[in-house]
């Protein structure tokens, strides 16, 4: 009996032993490191970890900078671009030169240290702070391809920044209108030298992130972006950066006026279930893309309801939201009456990623459907043409 026992209790343990062995094994094929030097760097940087998820309150990931020097080890469950930040307060604050201006900071996106992390990298960072983030990473194909495309951008966003934060203390409406005509030459010179990196370079997969962020941002024509990526090579196919861009020119493809509206069966409803948008057919369709964030949207939300209500034998509304979490946007709707049918966008799942599916680049972004299931209009911003339409149409 003992000497069973004693077996028993020595499985177990070698077992537990072997589960702690196969965890540390998967964590530490998980690892990457960071490595770096940014001279002039005063305070920490910190991050969203992509695998995580995060609410308003949860504090990010750190990475502790002592004398601009630093050296981060952490997971990652795939090659995902992360975007470091610095405090933005105290000696940071002085040292970016960036004021409070509305909700946000001047400058943007040059003042984020961008990296890509992966199983296995081992990524080295160099530069300095000045007033924006004058570092770059290095170490493998993807951070150099980073690094190329930033040394672009940076400089002239930081341009663009100055000018704007220039023109918050400026009294004089001559220098302002000035200041916006030199940053409008600055931005244009900058696209047009982003495009023309984006096509020499077909294997870079920040060139794909890069053609993702000037759709997203309307900075290119729907056909020059196509041009782009057609001239990008399939090798990236396998990545998020390329599934992104790729997913949003289909989306150029898939919604422009008279074209059947793109399929969308899908679970990511409020209720759980399976939901599917040609069960809508027979009724004009109202798509809209909207936030709790967005306070156009918000704002919009009651007339919404007064059209759903006014016209319910002949209309349905259709809700997509992004970047609010089930239980934010249940507690919203249910508050406001908004008894619609709602759908969650997943950028972290292409089929329900609706935003690129739909190229949506702007909130809100609302669709007129026709009861075959042709998209009559599409709308960005302001819906006040999109319920005049409706009107038209409705009231016949």
């Amino acid at each position: 009996m003992m000497k069973n026992l004693i077996q028993i209790i020595s499985l177990i343990i070698f077992t537990l032993l072997g589960f702690e062995t196969l965890e540390a094994q998967e964590t530490q094929t998980k690892q990457f490191t960071l490595i770096g030097e940014i001279k002039g760097l005063t305070g920490n940087l910190y991050f969203r970890h992509p695998d995580k998820e995060y609410t308003r309150e949860t504090k990010p990931d750190s990475i502790i900078v002592v004398d601009g020097k630093f050296k981060f080890t952490g997971t990652i469950s795939k090659l995902t671009l992360i975007r470091a930040y610095p405090s933005f307060t105290g000696e940071d604050k002085k040292l970016y030169k960036v004021p409070k201006v509305g909700r946000g900071f001047f400058p943007v996106k040059c003042a984020y240290l961008m990296f890509y992390a992966y199983p296995g990298a081992n990524v080295s960072i160099s530069g300095e702070a000045t007033d924006f983030m004058n570092a770059y990473p290095s170490g493998d194909e993807f951070n150099n391809g980073l690094a190329a495309a930033n040394k672009i951008t940076f400089p002239n966003y930081n341009k663009m920044g100055n000018l704007a934060v220039q023109n918050t203390y400026e009294t004089d409406s001559l220098k302002m209108k000035a200041n916006d005509a030199k940053a409008e030459e600055i931005f244009k010179d900058n696209t047009e030298e982003i495009m023309a990196h984006i096509k020499a370079n077909p294997k870079s997969l920040a060139a794909a992130w890069y053609l993702n962020d000037l759709l997203l941002r309307t900075q290119i024509d729907n056909q020059k972006a196509e041009e782009l990526f057609n001239g990008m090579s399939t090798e990236l196919s396998e990545f998020e950066d390329y599934k992104n861009v790729a997913t949003r020119i289909e989306g150029i493809r898939g919604t422009k006026e008279g074209s059947q509206v793109p399929s969308v069966k899908t679970m990511a409803t409020l209720d759980g279930k399976e939901f599917d948008i040609k069960s809508l057919r027979g009724k004009y369709v109202l798509i809209d893309f909207w936030g709790i964030w967005c306070g156009p949207c918000v704002k919009e939300m009651p007339e919404v309801k007064a059209f759903q209500e006014k016209y319910k034998d002949k209309l349905v509304v259709l809700g997509i939201n992004s970047g609010d979490s089930k239980e934010k946007i249940q507690k919203f709707v249910d508050e406001n009456g908004y008894a619609w049918k709602q759908l969650m966008s997943d950028k972290a799942n292409t089929p329900d990623n609706f935003v690129n599916r739909f190229n949506v680049q702007g909130f809100p972004t609302k669709f007129i459907i026709d009861p075959r299931g042709n998209i009559v209009k599409r709308y960005v911003g302001s819906g006040e043409e999109a319920f005049k339409l409706l009107e038209d149409l409705l009231a016949q």
